[in-house]
């Protein structure tokens, strides 16, 4: 009998009575959900009484493993599930469930893969995410680097990760002084360190370079400073253009243009104050001639008088 039809008799016909014998409505819904998305695959997996079995199994899992992430994991997954928990044994059936409930499908290459699924339950989700982003590229990096390598792969794109991958081939990350502390750059500064690693691969297994590279990152990423051979050793150099791109010319302009307004300001300032006035004197006239002191000889107007110190006012 065509598997397409036993599906669609299935769905119609048993899974209403099978949801009708079963005590949990988010199982029997789940039950209806996975039958019409993946009737056909459900009736090759459990045979013409496919709804049946999927109750059953389905209330099983979720006694040992719990309801929701058992019905969660189904209907992303599908009935393959089932006999992918039974692979990975009592022991990594709850975190498989997990994964699965998380990351649906996606999550069918690790947990169908032996070594994988290891790398898995050893380093937890971030090893999972690592292997569902970059598959087969990750899983030799992350078996021989580990924890460090994790973290950076799930921060780079493909291209990146494929380069890590060649490094790793050619023997280059083997050679590198503070492996980690260089992936541990990778993971905080993503693609453009990794970029950087791969264009200076020549130089990353120096330990002065990669000390002052993890040290402080940006200027390297940012190409202020350059790696050049002086006799044979490796030495960390500043890009004059590098410099001069990172100056504030905003304000090295600025500073000068300021001084110039506000000296023609203060010259204008000074233009606009008056002169001192200068004290009035007595000036001579008919009425009043000049007269001169016997005592000092000065000559005085007929208006000026003498104080009783001798001086004249």
């Amino acid at each position: 009998m065509n598997t397409r039809i036993v599906a669609i008799a299935v769905v119609l016909l048993v899974a209403p009575d099978v949801r009708a014998g079963i005590a949990s409505k988010a199982i029997g819904e789940g039950v209806e959900y996975i039958m019409k998305k993946f009737g056909r695959e459900a009736a090759k997996e459990f045979g013409e009484d496919a709804a049946k079995v999927l109750a059953r199994k389905m209330e099983t899992f979720a006694t040992r493993y719990g309801e929701r992430v058992t019905v969660e994991a189904a209907k992303k997954v599908g009935p393959r599930m089932f006999r992918l928990i039974e692979q990975v044994g009592e022991d990594g059936a709850p975190i498989a469930l997990k994964l699965m409930a998380r990351r649906g499908d996606e999550a069918v290459w690790v947990v169908a893969r032996r070594n994988c699924f290891a790398m898995f339950v050893k380093y937890g989700d971030d090893a999972a995410d690592a292997l569902i982003r970059h598959r087969e590229i990750a899983e030799p990096l992350i078996e021989n680097y580990g924890a460090p390598m994790i973290r950076a792969l799930n921060k780079v794109d493909g291209r990146n990760a494929r380069r890590l991958a060649m490094l790793a081939d050619e023997g280059v990350l083997a050679k590198v002084p503070q492996r980690d502390a260089v992936l541990e750059t990778i993971t905080r500064y993503g693609n453009g360190a990794a970029d950087w690693v791969w264009r200076n691969k020549g130089a990353i297994t120096t330990a002065g370079v990669v000390t002052a590279f993890v040290a402080n990152p940006e200027p390297f990423i940012k190409g202020l400073v350059e790696i050049v051979d002086i006799g044979g050793e490796k030495v960390v150099k500043p890009v004059a253009d590098g410099i001069a791109r990172s100056l504030n010319w905003n304000l090295l302009l600025g500073i000068p243009l300021a001084l110039i307004v506000g000296w023609i300001a203060l010259k204008r300032l000074c233009r606009a104050s008056p002169a001192p006035v200068a004290a009035p004197t007595a000036t001579p006239s008919p009425d009043n001639p000049p007269r001169r002191d016997v005592s000092t000889g000065l000559q005085t107007s007929a208006n000026t008088s003498v104080n009783d110190g001798g001086h004249r006012t």
